[in-house]
């Protein structure tokens, strides 16, 4: 729901950077309006989007959004998307730390790294290095978490799921198993695959030796 809750929001975004024009008129604005819209409800979201109170509402939330010191370099990708390729490199498929989250979310390849950002990087890399656990760092460089909610695990994790979840050798062991059974089911279906190959150039190729090949 909260994804779906975040791509009506972009989406709507969207419409109003490429339609909305507070210098134009409404009927201006209608005369590019994409086909898939109806004008009735076009006409509806230019006069809500033109009303003092709704665009005061804009600039706070810009200006808010302005002053954030580390950002989410992910685009639609959610956090959960991001854990599982960082399970699949621990040897017991462990949660990542909120270290290594902070610097997949935060970085992009090919895009410059904010300066905050590589700030709170290169602190929390000085401090590891320094043998302070991971969470330490965390704990120290980002300081105290805002109740209800974990840093850099989304909205919909809590601190006591997040224990939970590192504390659960069960989970963890269900996690390993799926795993060994999705890689084993792989390899099964590609000897399959090589399989019904070989049968049908077998079937193509008369003249030549199975033993051979």
């Amino acid at each position: 729901m909260t994804g779906l809750r975040d791509a009506w929001k972009r989406h709507k975004r969207n419409i109003k950077n490429k339609y909305f024009n507070k210098n134009a008129i409404i009927e201006e604005m209608l005369q590019n309006r994409p086909n898939e819209i109806p004008e009735v409800q076009l006409r509806q979201l230019i006069e809500y989007w033109d009303d003092e109170d709704v665009q005061a509402v804009c600039r706070l939330n810009s200006e808010n959004k302005k002053k954030q010191k580390w950002r989410h370099r992910m685009g639609p990708i959610n956090f959960a998307r991001v854990c599982v390729p960082l399970r699949t490199t621990k040897e017991n498929n462990e949660e990542p730390s909120k270290s290594e989250m902070f610097i997949t979310i935060c970085t992009k390849k090919g895009k410059e790294v904010h300066t905050d950002t590589q700030v709170a990087i290169s602190e929390l890399q000085n401090r590891q290095s320094s043998r302070e656990s991971t969470d330490d760092a965390f704990r120290i460089v980002f300081e105290k978490e805002q109740p209800g909610r974990v840093r850099c695990y989304g909205r919909s994790l809590a601190t006591n799921s997040l224990k939970k979840m590192k504390n659960s050798p069960s989970l963890n062991k269900k996690h390993a198993n799926e795993i060994t059974f999705s890689k084993e089911e792989m390899k099964e279906m590609m000897r399959e695959e090589m399989r019904c190959f070989f049968s049908q150039f077998m079937k193509n190729n008369h003249v030549l030796n199975f033993h051979d090949i």
